[in-house]
């Protein structure tokens, strides 16, 4: 019964907690979260304001939205800072709307995230019936007829 149970363990590498939802970038308000799929020639153009080469996927917040003419937020990067551990660091990206292939909202996937759950829980609990039945008495009913001898082992002693 046990091996029926884990055959189904590599499921919950499958699923996740959040799935991503087309929205309009038109109607998209300010400070939502948004991945945005732009055009290679939008990415021409915003690599060197992020940093980096692949760009045809941006993840930011919507700081400023005009009839679909927006600006992200987009993390680039982190620095170090004596006083501070980490400083984020973030770029403000113009995006227009012939720029967009499509914008995209993380929502939160609630059968995804109860699969999960659940497959973790099945997998703690397989642990846990297998960690029982190899602890279980190899000989059962058999029991010494006496206790073990104890041995102290002197570490550290006090004289007066």
């Amino acid at each position: 019964m046990l091996k029926r149970s884990l055959r189904f363990l590599p499921l919950a590498g499958v699923v996740g907690c959040y799935s991503y939802r087309p929205i309009d970038p038109a109607m998209t308000p300010v400070g939502t979260e948004v991945r945005a799929r732009i055009t290679g020639a939008a990415s021409d153009r915003v690599a060197p304001l992020v940093g980096s080469l692949d760009t045809r996927v941006l993840v930011g917040n919507v700081v400023e939205n005009n009839s679909g003419a927006m600006t992200l937020e987009v993390a680039t990067g982190a620095m170090p800072n004596a006083a501070e551990s980490v400083v984020r660091l973030h770029a403000r990206v113009p995006i227009v709307p012939t720029d967009l292939v499509g914008l995209e909202q993380r929502k939160l996937d609630v059968g995804r995230t109860w699969m999960l759950g659940g497959a973790v829980a099945a997998g703690v609990a397989a642990g846990v019936a297998l960690g029982i039945r190899a602890a279980a008495d190899p000989q059962p009913g058999k029991v010494p007829t006496e206790p073990p001898p104890i041995t102290r082992i002197p570490i550290w002693r006090l004289h007066f």
